[in-house]
């Protein structure tokens, strides 16, 4: 019955936010995207759209790809490093998003945001304007942190709750978290593997969050801390969140056909009661 409902949630979502880690993108050991992983995910998310769903985009990768370009650097990289790298790895990050989505006749519109761009209620409209008329368009918005310009006081530091923001700036219906496990363990399965995994969450309690541990991917930020915020911050907003593992091909589908995942609960105003506020 758990993997039903996560079918259900993904197919009757009629706007979704779609996170994607740099260490799902991101190959380890070469540093380059894996191309052909993500032409598979950009099928499932053409399926989406074709089937009357909106899709919106957040997705790491720049920092990585460029870091893996230029070992001089350094490790680990500091604010204006990761500055640097970023404006390297964000025009081959695109570049890819917009050859894939182009081989199916989509369009991609690129927002770069940062946290000051999400707590300023002026440029939060701006965004959201702009979101719906790439969606009214039929083109693909793709976000990523603005890292360029970030700081330590002001960046996310990763892109689980940025997505999160998203979603509750889009009134979105779903969040997918794509990860490298598939989704919250009781124990870190890395360490436990008689760790049990969670198929639902109803409320992020002190319990809930002693369950998280760290990331253990090279390209990865964020880790099961992040994601729980980000949790938190979408079942506020009256949006479900899915955490699942995106490592193989074609990974939305895989959640439809009934892939392990944890399901977080949305509770509050549904969705049309929130576009009124």
């Amino acid at each position: 019955m758990a993997a039903t409902t996560r079918s259900v949630q993904l197919v009757s979502a009629q706007r979704l936010v779609v996170k994607i880690g740099s260490a799902l993108l991101v190959d380890e050991v070469t540093g380059d995207i894996r191309s052909a992983w993500l032409e598979t995910l950009i099928a499932d998310i053409v399926r989406l759209f074709s089937r009357g769903q909106q899709v919106i985009i957040v997705t790491s990768g720049a920092v990585a790809l460029g870091s893996g370009q230029f070992d001089g650097l350094g490790r680990p990289l500091r604010i204006k490093e990761k500055q640097t790298a970023a404006a390297i790895g964000q025009v081959r990050l695109m570049l890819a998003y917009e050859q894939s989505l182009k081989r199916h006749g989509f369009a991609l519109g690129q927002m770069l945001l940062t946290g000051e761009d999400m707590g300023n209620q002026h440029r939060r409209h701006n965004a959201w304007s702009t979101l719906q008329q790439l969606l009214k368009i039929g083109a693909v918005p793709v976000i990523n942190e603005n890292d360029t310009t970030a700081t330590a006081e002001i960046c996310f530091g990763d892109n689980d709750r940025l997505a999160a923001q998203v979603a509750q700036m889009v009134n979105a219906d779903l969040l997918v978290l794509l990860s490298n496990v598939d989704g919250l363990f009781t124990e870190d399965p890395h360490h436990n593997p008689l760790a049990r995994l969670l198929t639902e969450v109803r409320c992020i309690t002190p319990e809930i969050e002693a369950m998280a541990g760290h990331s253990h991917a090279r390209h990865s930020s964020g880790g099961m801390v992040t994601k729980l915020m980000a949790a938190r911050i979408a079942m506020n907003a009256g949006c479900g969140m899915l955490i699942a593992r995106g490592t193989e091909r074609y990974p939305l589908a895989a959640i439809e056909n009934g892939a392990p995942s944890t399901w977080f609960v949305p509770f509050g105003k549904d969705r049309a009661t929130r576009e009124e506020h």
